[in-house]
């Protein structure tokens, strides 16, 4: 591990009354649709810059749907909170830092969130750590068209906190090549053609080409978190290896048809860091696991990004775990 990168960061998500969608830094990280309860310690590594950081909840207080136009309904009101956490672990000494920047409730009667100073457990909440801090400060501001897995959108709320992180991440490898980008005809036309390529060398099997396509991803994951020395080493040590993108899968699941409707237009689209990256929700690229007709369906969840060039290229692979 000596030669990869040493440190784990997870983020501690608690909240009660709402579904939420997970960001850093505006990258995709995971959602939740369990309005009710939710308690999650998403690994937030591979999101990270070094320095000023931005986690952001965007997230619905959904309190039941229309009945005449299916629209899902929200409010905030006193069974809302939201409880978060970083944690920085260190593998190589076992060290844990964390801090606790939010801890709210929401307040009907007063129509306002209210901050509480202690932890779940009854203790201070901790800001500032060695190598990681925040100034538990919050913004709060209204966002339409939260998107969730299966393409459902839903408005609500978007929660943005800052911390900071001392240690040397790498940058992303699309970082000074990616262009902002518009939604337009032309785009989304566009990004149907770069799904179309990668769907179109998982129906030949050619997987060497796939590794071209991802490698700068799976080398960063590879740094991030694992022992692995390289994209290759990285992916070859996962379950299925390359084998697992091929048109029939090592446990017998078939590519399916590109999943998307007839007009591009109609397409959700999901764009992140702040407007440089892009994916059409739900995932269009598909398998259906034994035996047919099962509905049981493993994805390639790719995000792109646009080059100065014009070319389009894979800028993650958003698992979502």
């Amino acid at each position: 591990m000596a030669n990869n990168f040493e440190y784990r960061y997870n983020a501690y998500i608690h909240t009660e009354g709402s579904a939420w969608s997970l960001r850093v830094n505006d990258i995709y990280v995971r959602d939740n649709v369990d309005v009710p309860y939710a308690d999650y310690s998403p690994n937030i590594g591979l999101n990270l810059r070094p320095g000023k950081n931005t986690l952001s909840l965007l997230f619905s207080p959904i309190t039941g749907q229309d009945p005449s136009t299916e629209e899902y309904l929200y409010s905030l009101h006193d069974g809302v909170a939201i409880d978060i956490a970083v944690e920085r672990y260190q593998w190589t000494t076992q060290e844990r830092e964390r801090i606790h920047p939010i801890r709210i409730r929401y307040n009907e009667a007063e129509g306002r969130f209210e901050h509480l100073e202690l932890t779940a457990s009854g203790e201070e909440r901790v800001l500032e750590q060695p190598h990681l801090r925040s100034n538990g400060r919050m913004q709060l501001s209204e966002f339409d068209d939260i998107i969730f897995g299966g393409g459902q959108t839903i408005d609500g709320y978007r929660l943005d906190i800052t911390f900071t992180v001392d240690d040397p991440i790498p940058a992303f490898h699309w970082e000074r090549e990616a262009v902002v980008l518009e939604d337009t005809p032309e785009l989304r036309r566009e990004l149907r053609d770069a799904y179309r390529h990668i769907h179109g060398l998982i129906s030949r099997n050619d997987t060497e080409a796939i590794f071209q396509e991802v490698e700068p991803v799976w080398e960063r994951t590879a740094y991030m978190l694992t022992e692995r020395n390289s994209a290759r080493d990285f992916i070859e040590n996962t379950q299925h290896g390359l084998a697992g993108y091929e048109r029939v899968g090592p446990g017998g699941e078939v590519l399916q048809p590109l999943y998307w409707g007839d007009n591009p237009q109609e397409d959700q689209l999901e764009f992140l860091d702040n407007g440089r990256l892009v994916r059409i929700r739900p995932n269009p690229i598909l398998w259906e696991h034994p035996p047919a007709g099962s509905e049981r369906f493993a994805s390639f969840p790719v995000v792109f990004y646009k080059t100065r060039n014009g070319e389009w290229r894979v800028a993650d692979v958003a698992t979502g775990i």
